[in-house]
């Protein structure tokens, strides 16, 4: 969160000013604490969800995130799949705010894991469905088609897994070039 040091000093030579900035301090840390970021860096990763729940019938999976932790707004979920327990390539699945997601993906058999992340943090430590994960069957006869490949999600490259908003700040182009990691 902000904090200005000099403000003990301001506060005996000028009580006006002093007023002034505490209530600008109050009022940015306010709106990181509202929308997950730190005004001054990073902070915290939330911590790991509870448990991802999947089941599925005729090509559809639902998935449904227990997370009992403090969190605070601004909080965002997202769901990877992939078709090995490795996780090598996942698709990342954006879930927004919501703890359930209904995808119709046919007739493939994936395994599944889910993280949190705030839009200025790290993402959470990945819990799979299942301890070794395990792998759910779409079922139904629609395949869908096959494939492509992953291209990641936020700043994170393809197949970068793990990643919810990114690993860097800025990706792509020459902004992207030399850009600090995140973690």
């Amino acid at each position: 969160m902000l904090k200005i040091g000099q403000l003990a000093q301001i506060k005996s030579e000028s009580p006006y000013v002093y007023e002034a900035l505490t209530r600008i301090v109050n009022a940015v840390n306010s709106v990181g604490r509202a929308t997950g970021v730190d005004p001054s860096g990073s902070i915290a990763a939330p911590a790991a969800i509870g448990a991802l729940h999947v089941v599925a019938a005729d090509g559809i999976f639902d998935l449904a995130i227990t997370d009992n932790s403090a969190v605070n707004r601004g909080v965002f979920y997202f769901a990877e799949s992939d078709t090995t327990p490795a996780f090598n390539r996942p698709y990342v699945h954006f879930m927004g705010s919501s703890r359930n997601l209904r995808l119709s993906l046919g007739n493939q058999t994936l395994y599944w894991r889910a993280y949190s992340q705030y839009l200025g943090s790290e993402t959470s430590t990945p819990v799979a469905f299942g301890t070794p994960p395990v792998a759910v069957s779409g079922g139904g006869t629609a395949a869908g088609p096959a494939r492509q490949a992953s291209q990641g999600s936020g700043t994170a490259a393809g197949g970068e897994g793990g990643a919810g908003f990114g690993l860097r700040a800025v990706s792509g182009g020459a902004a992207g070039v030399g850009a600090e990691i995140l973690r």
